[in-house]
């Protein structure tokens, strides 16, 4: 067994076996639903089908039953991702459908949200010329004056990474109206998957995820004439911590997005717990002054701060200004207007320095890291650091907003960035937190322990004597 328990409590995890994309998200009858790529029989990706959880108020979770399932014909090979759309009132699932020879867009109804029936009919069968028949899949559905779109992720001649666009008068029957927005370098891959494209504020942001490629990108730009116009460019979770962001508008307006935020450790110590992969929290996008895409912790996530965790402050203005510990943490840590020297925390740190996470902004390089060299004793998990560029303006402080589940890390700076990864510490001493500067600085700093996202059984087994 492992020295401690690596498994989240306030992140949305299978109930055994594997999770990866998070797919068909929605609010319908009541309650948010979020579905799942998930392997039943096994702690390792293979034979997916997709998992469900839902909630009345994106805080209270329960598992659900798995809604799809291969079956012989088009998704034998497995039910890949897609979205959620309601077609003359009827909720319906399209998703890629996986066999050995192809990718087919598949289409699935429900009445309930629980029992979904499989149309036989294919959506669309075959990709465009230059497209192959594996290069094209997750299927994200929209309505938009008058009409259904679906944006489809692609490559072409693996070549030049694109996303194609479908338009429908009834969302049965589609026609190809071609590329709506291709990868306009190199860099930004030769195989997008996980397209999204929604309206935010007066613009439209388009999202996708690089196949093989470091994570993924977002573009905030305009909807015109069929096609994607860019204005603004930005990196998803830096490095590839989190990957297959996908969005939902919620009854008030907000737009919500999950993205899966997968295991990066070998596979036997996967084995060993029985579970694998896991989704971000939800998070509330929006738009600032300048055009620029924001994301936060919904605000339902506090909702599951439980007592205040001890924060005792040093009365030093650098080095280690306040120390507090814990696994499971909601953090928020603010620097006043750095200039100079590494601010930022250390978390699970062990009491003799064996092993330490750490949070860390460079003011004169303007860039924010999670560093994890020596996040964990064991060689069998990856100690790879991330970094983002991150400007802040003149006399503008330093905001962070950490949650720490586990081996789940999510760290927001200034709702402008986000670095998502995972780490795995083995010493059960392993939970002391620190924040630091290394020049003079002003900070202050709130943690909160979290309660389980649970209902029923799920809770129990997850709120034992440890760290909540």
């Amino acid at each position: 067994m492992p020295a401690i328990d690596h498994r989240p409590i306030f992140h949305l995890t299978a109930p055994s076996g594997w999770i990866n994309d998070p797919n068909g998200v929605c609010h319908h009858g009541g309650r948010y639903h979020v579905y799942y790529q998930h392997n039943p029989g096994a702690n390792r990706w293979g034979d997916i089908h997709w998992g469900h959880a839902s909630s009345a108020d994106l805080v209270h979770w329960r598992d659900e039953p798995l809604a799809l399932a291969p079956s012989p014909g088009d998704d034998q090979g497995g039910c890949f991702s897609g979205s959620f759309a309601r077609v003359d009132g009827m909720p319906t699932m399209f998703y890629t459908g996986y066999t050995p020879q192809r990718q087919v867009q598949c289409v699935a109804t429900s009445q309930d949200m629980i029992r979904w029936t499989k149309h036989p009919q294919r959506t669309l069968a075959e990709p465009p010329p230059g497209v192959e028949a594996h290069d094209f899949r997750d299927p994200y559905v929209f309505a938009h004056e008058g009409w259904w779109y679906m944006v489809l992720g692609a490559g072409q001649e693996h070549r030049r990474a694109q996303c194609l666009i479908y338009r429908s008068p009834d969302g049965v029957h589609w026609e190809d109206r071609g590329v709506l927005f291709a990868a306009p370098h190199a860099r930004h891959g030769v195989m997008w998957e996980c397209p999204n494209l929604f309206p935010l504020g007066d613009r439209w942001v388009l999202t996708v995820s690089l196949w093989q490629g470091p994570g993924a990108l977002a573009w905030v730009g305009r909807f015109e004439g069929e096609r994607f116009l860019p204005d603004h460019e930005m990196v998803l979770d830096g490095d590839s911590g989190a990957f297959a962001h996908l969005a939902m508008r919620a009854p008030d307006g907000r737009t919500l997005q999950w993205a899966w935020m997968n295991e990066q450790r070998d596979q036997g110590l996967i084995d060993l717990d029985g579970w694998a992969g896991a989704l971000s929290v939800p998070r509330e996008l929006s738009l600032d002054a300048r055009g620029r895409l924001l994301q936060a912790p919904a605000a339902e996530v506090a909702l599951l701060r439980g007592d205040a965790a001890d924060v005792a402050a040093t009365g030093l203005d650098q080095g280690v200004l306040h120390r507090f510990q814990g696994r499971h943490l909601d953090i928020e840590a603010v620097f006043e207007a750095p200039e100079r020297g590494r601010q930022g925390l250390n978390l699970c740190a062990a009491p003799d320095g064996s092993e330490f996470t750490r949070v860390v902004y460079q003011p004169e390089m303007r860039r924010l890291s999670i560093e994890r060299a020596r996040s964990s004793l064991t060689r069998e998990v990856s100690h790879q650091n991330l970094h983002a560029h991150l400007a802040l303006d003149p006399a503008e402080a330093l905001e962070l907003r950490v949650l720490l589940d586990g081996s789940v890390l999510e760290v927001f700076a200034n709702r402008r960035v986000c670095l998502s990864t995972r780490v795995y510490p083995q010493s059960a001493a392993s939970r002391l937190g620190e924040v630091f500067s290394e020049g003079p600085a002003r900070a202050q700093c709130a943690v909160w322990r979290m309660r389980p996202m649970w209902a029923g059984k799920r809770a129990a087994a997850l709120s034992g004597p440890a760290d909540l």
